[in-house]
């Protein structure tokens, strides 16, 4: 009852909210985004605070980010070369970041020789000036000292033989690796994976920087990450996976003495299991989080390990509440939060629950779990302060800030450099309804409505499915719906049953795809369109990417309710799926129930394809050419069927773009999908003829 009124309150105020919004505010515009000042890489030393600012660049069809430091409530901005992707604080108060400034270097690295140079920023902050350069393609860093480093890097195993075969001359190799660009050649699956390409014989090798001689430390085959040292900076753990021919799936923990470079296994499991994050502890113990299911839908535990007995004890399940951040996004980067800090009592971290995600603390007596925070605020990343926490958060539907967290759940904003954007811009509030789907569950899903709408009419509306479908949506800021909502679109959107924040019970639809979750989509429609007289019956579009393209075509094949789809990065058959992609045969063996040798009529059943024939709605499909995600084989099926059945069909492919095309690719082309979904919208739900509400 409490739940109910809270919710009603929540809409009045949403519905005062757009009848006073401000009509000389401006509307959200198709390139809104490169407003944005996208903040991450949040660090703390000495009092003082550092972060990243990047920002989409429509003149550079690119991206511009830069280091700054908080200074008397401001940002300060500390470089100015737009490409600082991450950087390190040093013991002597410098800074070090990686920069390629020579052009000589720039044409060595583009014609594929390894090579990472790091500059170094001084207290004085002045010009920085060169700290390192390592003929590595470097990837961790860990120091000991500033002469003495682990650090990981991409080791190419074709290149090698080339470089070996030449005689160490890397002139000579890299000519013979040209020489052979007008082929590719694979040996491996995954043979490619999303955002890196090629992956056939690439694997991340673990080396020692020993003032200027480097020491390679692992086998050929082997690939290395999570790098942690502990605090006397004595002992290096990481995880380490070896294999040939096809990617294992589980891995192992090791541990190395800085003194002598040796290591040995030290994994409290053995295999299969997947070891991932490491903490410190600061009696020489860890935490580690563990999935020994190797399941894509069941969260890592939480367990102490105790080093020298090898003994690991369970702090905490990982269920309900996982590690991680699941709320999606158009508007923020990629956030580096730490996974797990620790205080005398126990541990905190990121967690998604429901469309919301707090920091959380767990108690290592009872595993209690305690919400530092309690509103609806996602947090992207945190760091332990006195008396509370830096996040980097997003708060209603504003754009993400830096804020101090309190102990009481008090959030005071540090920054304000996306404030303007709220003052400027028609933004509207989401209007949350809730619903009880067929086993029981209590779902919250939300409607924006048209900018400015007229009390009386009806608009057409669009269901936006996020992808996943271990994701979720939240009521904070997405620009896609947005300028649909300024464009004069209602747009609704939900968490199916399979979305990640209600535990892995609710996140388990392995072999079920497309019966609860689409059964769950149908019925919010259905409670959107009792709740919110302002939306078109007739007029409904769908739309959605990677899962969420899979819904959209599942949803095309099963009913004609909806005159409009765009299914983007989508899936069409399991069985393609599962034999070109870059986690096919993982993802679709846990989740869709085996292989095409062992499930061939499961996977086809399951595959939207298969009810291609039945289709009668328009559909656009949008895919990249180097989605290894969802290959655009997937997208190609789809449309080509449309086609045969003589059912309108659109099909654009974006060069040189992977699945994260919607959210980090070329700012143009980011435009140019909007454009194609909301042409596609209007022509088939004849935006602007709003239709008068008839009792």
């Amino acid at each position: 009852m409490k739940k109910q009124s809270l919710l009603a309150i929540v809409f009045l105020l949403a519905v005062w909210s757009n009848l006073t919004h401000a009509e000389n505010r401006r509307p959200v515009g198709i390139d809104f985004f490169k407003e944005v000042r996208m903040i991450s890489n949040l660090k703390e030393k000495d009092g003082a605070i550092y972060f990243i600012i990047r920002q989409a660049s429509m003149e550079d069809n690119n991206y511009k980010s830069d280091l700054y430091c908080l200074e008397d409530g401001q940002p300060r901005r500390l470089t100015s070369t737009h490409d600082v992707s991450s950087y390190f604080l040093m013991d002597d108060g410098s800074i070090v970041f990686r920069n390629v400034r020579e052009a000589k270097d720039r044409e060595k690295i583009r014609r594929g020789e390894p090579l990472t140079v790091y500059v170094r920023l001084t207290r004085q902050m002045g010009e920085a000036e060169e700290f390192l350069r390592l003929p590595y393609s470097v990837g961790d860093i860990k120091f000991v000292d500033d002469r003495h480093f682990f650090f990981t890097a991409a080791y190419d195993i074709p290149f090698a033989r080339l470089l070996e075969q030449a005689g160490g001359d890397m002139d000579r190799a890299l000519k013979e690796k040209e020489s052979n660009s007008s082929y590719r050649v694979f040996e491996e699956i995954p043979f490619w994976s999303n955002g890196r390409g090629d992956v056939s014989g690439k694997r991340t090798h673990l080396y020692y920087y020993d003032d200027g001689e480097v020491k390679e430390l692992s086998g050929t085959y082997e690939t290395v990450g999570s790098m942690e040292l502990d605090k006397d900076r004595q002992t290096l753990l990481y995880t380490s996976v070896t294999f040939q021919g096809k990617s294992a799936r589980g891995n192992r923990l090791m541990k190395l003495a800085v003194a002598t470079l040796e290591a040995e296994d030290i994994s409290p499991f053995g295999q299969p299991a997947s070891y991932g994050g490491i903490t410190w502890l600061p009696d020489g113990e860890i935490i580690l989080t563990v999935n020994r299911q190797l399941m894509e839908i069941s969260a890592a535990a939480f367990y102490r390990l105790h080093l020298k007995s090898g003994k690991p004890e369970l702090l905490y399940g990982g269920d309900p509440y996982g590690m991680g951040v699941s709320i999606g996004s158009d508007i923020k980067t990629g956030n580096t939060s730490p996974g797990i800090r620790t205080d005398r009592t126990g541990f905190y971290y990121l967690t998604t629950v429901a469309d919301h995600a707090p920091l959380i603390h767990v108690d290592y007596s009872d595993g209690a779990v305690t919400f530092i925070n309690k509103g609806k605020e996602v947090i992207l990343e945190y760091l332990p302060v006195r008396d509370g926490f830096l996040t980097i958060a997003m708060l209603g539907n504003k754009a993400a800030e830096i804020y101090f967290l309190d102990r009481k759940g008090l959030f005071t904003a540090m920054t304000t450099v996306n404030d303007r954007l709220q003052e400027e811009y028609d933004i509207i509030t989401p209007r949350p309804v809730t619903f009880v789907n067929e086993n029981g569950i209590e779902i919250t899903g939300y409607a924006i409505p048209p900018a400015g709408y007229v009390k009386g009419r009806k608009y057409p509306a669009i269901l936006n499915i996020h992808g996943g479908p271990r994701t979720a949506y939240g009521a904070c800021f997405f620009h896609e719906m947005q300028y649909w909502a300024n464009r004069g679109y209602a747009v609704i959107f939900t968490n199916p049953t399979g979305s990640d924040g209600g535990g892995n019970t609710f996140a388990d639809i392995s072999a079920q795809y497309g019966t609860v979750d689409y059964r769950d989509l149908m019925l919010f429609t259905d409670v959107a369109l009792r709740t919110f007289d302002f939306i078109d019956p007739d007029r409904l579009g769908v739309t959605g990417g990677s899962y969420g393209g899979f819904m959209t075509n599942w949803i095309i094949g099963h009913t004609d309710r909806f005159k409009a789809a765009a299914s983007q990065r989508s899936i069409a058959s399991w069985i393609s799926f599962s034999n070109t992609t870059d986690i096919g045969y993982t993802f679709t063996a846990t989740q869709i129930g085996g292989d095409v040798w062992t499930n061939l009529e499961g996977l086809w059943t399951q595959s939207p394809l298969k009810y291609a024939d039945r289709v009668k709605t328009p559909t656009l499909f949008i895919h990249s050419d180097e989605d290894y995600r969802c290959w655009q084989a997937e997208g190609i099926q789809m449309f080509y069927a449309l086609k045969y059945f003589e059912v309108p069909a659109r099909l654009c492919l974006f060069k040189g773009e992977n699945h994260e095309l919607s959210r980090s690719g070329k700012p143009r082309n980011r435009v140019r999908r909007i454009e194609e979904i909301t042409s596609w919208m209007d022509k088939y739900l004849k935006r602007g003829e709003e239709q008068p509400i008839t009792e």
